[in-house]
């Protein structure tokens, strides 16, 4: 029941019925209902003989009539009241069904948010429709703090910044209809420097809930027990098993108290980390599995990750792989276009969180229309929220990481780590000395590498330097730097192609087809390679990017041509298994390149669109389906409305002696007395 079409009207299908099919269906395992028809919906127990008494339209069985729910309502009353549920707690578990979607700051504006940019966006995102395409959720990174708590230790926005406070500001962006994020950390301070969370996680949390916050998200920056060296903090530097165990603690501490704040709070956790893949779920909806995404080498990197991870990805907990990059000028991280489009492509089949982070000031028409298209958002929205796979690839094996929890704490291994470890700097490695530092100076030039003050430059060290052994080296899995092999982040290792795959609720698949390298290439792929959910050998394909008419629709036996440009080429594609009254096609079918008309292919080439008449036929079985659901739904309607005037008088008096009972017995209830609760229960139901 908690199951639905998409997170937003945008994305529900004409009939509210068909809603009900996709959750009475996906219930009874039979997800391709929702789209073929009467024959498989008897299955899901829709109306008919047979129907389950579990799923379904109801008629006014016994079990969901108004009296059955009135004494379930004072029984579960008095069971919370003895089992200590903590007044005005909210049950957070379920906030994100599908992948959330939004935007936020940082790769617009990094660490130069303020009231009137964040206020021109929301009128921005709101005039070009992206509210209603489901992206809700706009959300402030880090530098929107002021430098200290105030005399109460309570957080607040920078004045300079946000001179009429966060709450005014969110307040705004709900009037907007938007949802608004905040960002925060898990250790004293954030990435940035300004106040954190560690130690005020139950009063921060209660001040985002008066604030109005809908999504935090929690960074993971200067951990004293798993980050990098801090000179302050003896014993950093290094993230072991104990620095894991803590890093995961502190995140399940905001958790709970975001939870005790009596508002729904979405809790994305940003620790940059794959092992936090297995034990997510207790601490959050979404969790970051890798480096910051800045390039397309970012890109590359991080989708292979996420293909490591996939059986901890799903409806309610999602691994992150980071935001989106566009092309548009004026933020601070762009990709090239064909990029931007292809990393939304791909994000959008593997069910990724679609946070974008394009200058929404400045958006082009090009962005515009990637981050606007409904259909590879319904890819993303699926309500099934199976992760995708990688099923043809020539790319390089990323190695393989040994990932599990363990008594609630993550195992993390590295086989052959010593094959992707370039020269170690302290806690963190890089491919030469002079690249160890990254800015930050001495501390971070050690072990195979030494400081020169002169020069304030990182050297290779010599014999006779006083550097730390190499027993000091930090295993890759120590190490507290966001993960990222640096090898699998050049040129070099990104010369090839991948296919995705993801099965859908409708029963359909998706696919992803990405070129990562920088010569334009066509892939040739047999059906079998594609490990398709049916046993036909002909499938009907619809190319989702395709800019042509409504008649996009091939069938297809045998294999696909996919042609995909350089650094970017792309390719998303509906796979549905062909009817058997259909025509099929022998041998390969062309599909398009990203952004390319089908129009530009010969139109000799061995492919042929759906027969004109079968697809009248049906258009009209879908709308005699759709008119059978609509009949249905009234007849439900006036089945409810018959039971009201009958239930009124006693309804009320149920109430009045449920009431009574309870001012009775809450009182030695709740008051430590549990020994009598199955007496005091059974009174409870005899009066109501």
């Amino acid at each position: 029941r908690s199951c639905r079409l998409g997170s937003s009207p945008a994305f529900a299908l004409p009939l509210r019925p068909f809603a009900r099919i996709g959750r009475c269906c996906r219930a009874r395992a039979r997800p391709h209902a929702a789209m073929f028809g009467p024959r498989s919906c008897r299955q899901c127990g829709l109306g008919g003989a047979g129907s389950d008494s579990g799923a379904g339209i109801r008629r006014g069985r016994g079990g969901s009539t108004p009296r059955a729910a009135v004494a379930a309502t004072v029984w579960w009353a008095a069971l919370a009241c003895t089992a200590g549920v903590v007044q005005g707690a909210v049950k957070q578990g379920g906030l994100a069904p599908t992948p959330p979607m939004g935007y936020n700051t940082w790769n617009d504006l990094e660490c130069h948010p303020t009231d009137k940019k964040l206020r021109q966006i929301v009128a921005k995102l709101k005039e070009n429709g992206f509210l209603e395409l489901g992206y809700q959720y706009v959300n402030i990174d880090d530098c929107w703090m002021s430098n200290g708590r105030d005399a109460t230790n309570r957080l607040q926005g920078d004045p300079g910044l946000f001179p009429n406070g966060i709450a005014d500001l969110a307040k705004f962006i709900h009037s907007n209809g938007f949802k608004f994020g905040i960002y925060t950390d898990r250790a004293p301070t954030t990435c940035m420097g300004l106040p954190a969370s560690m130690g005020y996680e139950g009063l921060d949390a209660k001040t985002f809930a008066e604030w109005g916050v809908d999504f935090v998200k929690n960074d993971g920056c200067w951990d004293p027990d798993c980050g990098v060296y801090q000179p302050s903090w003896p014993g950093s530097g290094a993230c072991p098993a104990t620095g894991r165990r803590k890093a995961v603690k502190k995140y399940i501490k905001m958790w709970r108290a975001l939870n005790k704040s009596g508002r729904e709070i979405v809790h994305a956790v940003c620790g940059w980390q794959p092992w936090y893949a297995p034990v997510g779920r207790r601490m959050g909806h979404m969790w970051r599995i890798g480096a910051d995404v800045r390039d397309w080498e970012g890109v590359y990197e991080t989708a292979q990750v996420m293909a490591l991870l996939g059986q901890w990805h799903g409806p309610n907990g999602w691994n992150d792989p980071d935001m989106l990059l566009g092309s548009s000028t004026g933020a601070k991280l762009t990709l090239t276009p064909l990029q931007a489009r292809a990393q939304f492509s791909l994000w959008a089949v593997m069910a990724a969180p679609l946070i974008l982070g394009v200058s929404i000031s400045h958006i082009s028409s090009f962005d515009l229309e990637t981050y606007s298209n409904k259909d590879v958002i319904r890819v993303n929205q699926d309500p099934l929220g199976r992760p995708a796979r990688v099923v043809v690839s020539n790319c390089p094996a990323y190695p393989k990481l040994n990932i599990s929890a363990l008594d609630g704490v993550p195992q993390f291994v590295v086989p052959n780590a010593a094959l992707y470890q370039d020269v170690v700097c302290g806690s963190h490695s890089a491919p030469s000395c002079p690249e160890c530092p990254q800015g930050h100076g001495e501390g971070w030039c050690h072990v195979d590498c030494r400081w020169v003050p002169l020069t304030k430059k990182c050297i290779p060290g010599e014999p006779g330097d006083r550097i730390e052994p190499k027993e000091a080296k930090l295993p890759l899995e120590d190490s507290p730097e966001p993960w990222s092999l640096k090898r699998f982040r050049t040129p070099r290792m990104r010369q090839c192609q991948q296919v995705w795959t993801k099965e859908l609720v409708s029963g359909e698949v998706a696919l992803a087809a990405i070129n990562w390298g920088s010569q334009p290439s066509t892939l040739r792929v047999a059906l079998s390679e594609l490990d398709l959910p049916w046993s036909s050998s002909s499938v009907t394909v619809r190319d989702l990017w395709y800019k042509g008419s409504v008649t996009n629709q091939l069938v297809v036996s045998g294999a696909l041509e996919i042609n995909l440009d350089a650094d970017g080429g792309h390719s998303v594609l509906r796979l549905r298994e062909a009817p058997d009254t259909l025509g099929r096609v022998a041998g390969a079918a062309p599909v398009s390149a990203a952004a390319k008309s089908w129009g530009s292919f010969d139109p000799g080439a061995p492919a042929e669109m759906t027969p004109p008449e079968e697809r009248l036929r049906s258009i009209e079985r879908r709308e005699r389906f759709r008119q059978r659901l609509a009949d249905a739904m009234r007849q439900e309607e006036d089945i409810a409305a018959s039971f009201a005037p009958d239930l009124l008088v006693p309804l009320a008096a149920a109430v009045l002696a449920s009431l009574a009972a309870l001012a009775v017995l809450l009182a030695r209830l709740c008051g430590g007395s549990r020994a009598g609760l199955p007496g005091a229960t059974a009174a409870i139901g005899a009066a109501a």
